[in-house]
């Protein structure tokens, strides 16, 4: 068999194969012709690759699904950092330890401007409040809203005025940034 019968009938094999070939085997080739630099047979296999049409729900509401799932994400993760500051400072304070440069005060202002920051948010550019916020992508577990809850009540008791700068930070460049960025997708 000559050189040119080989290509065309190696040419026919794969036009009857590749489109036959599951997600798994198509990637795995993809992935190979990457490896060996073979752009002719990538693309051949690209091309090949069944075509579906998918019916999803409205982009606008998707995004903000995602973007709030998100921004509650990195509230839960920063409340558990400022969490555990808070039970490090009842720890020593319970032993009567001070730790140079730990100012008590401004990390309770700091904690304090970041729960009103979020609470801001979601009110005044979500339109819930934040408690319903969270128990929509963690009402699960319980312990968001308690440990929550738990750190307020830390924070009436030194009864510090808020840092409204700090407040306006954590709006601006952290809730709002991350919603307005998501939501011009």
């Amino acid at each position: 068999m000559s050189v040119k019968a080989s290509l065309n009938t190696l040419k026919k094999m794969n036009e009857k194969m590749y489109p036959k070939l599951s997600a798994d085997e198509r990637f795995a080739m993809v992935i190979k012709t990457f490896v060996n630099g073979d752009e002719v047979q990538r693309e051949k296999l690209v091309k090949s690759c069944p075509i579906v049409n998918y019916s999803e729900s409205e982009h606008a509401y998707t995004v903000r699904m995602e973007a709030s799932r998100d921004i509650v994400t990195v509230f839960i993760i920063q409340l558990l950092e400022y969490d555990k500051i808070i039970s490090i400072m009842k720890i020593l304070k319970g032993l009567n330890y001070k730790v140079q440069g730990f100012n008590v005060m401004k990390i309770v202002s700091e904690v304090q401007a970041f729960l009103l920051a979020f609470e801001t948010f979601c009110e005044e550019h979500v339109g819930m409040v934040s408690r319903d916020m969270i128990q929509a992508w963690y009402g699960y577990d319980e312990r968001y809203i308690k440990m929550m809850e738990e750190i307020k009540y830390f924070i009436d008791i030194h009864q510090i005025n808020p840092d409204m700068e700090l407040k306006g930070m954590w709006l601006e460049k952290v809730f709002l940034n991350a919603w307005i960025t998501r939501l011009k997708v």
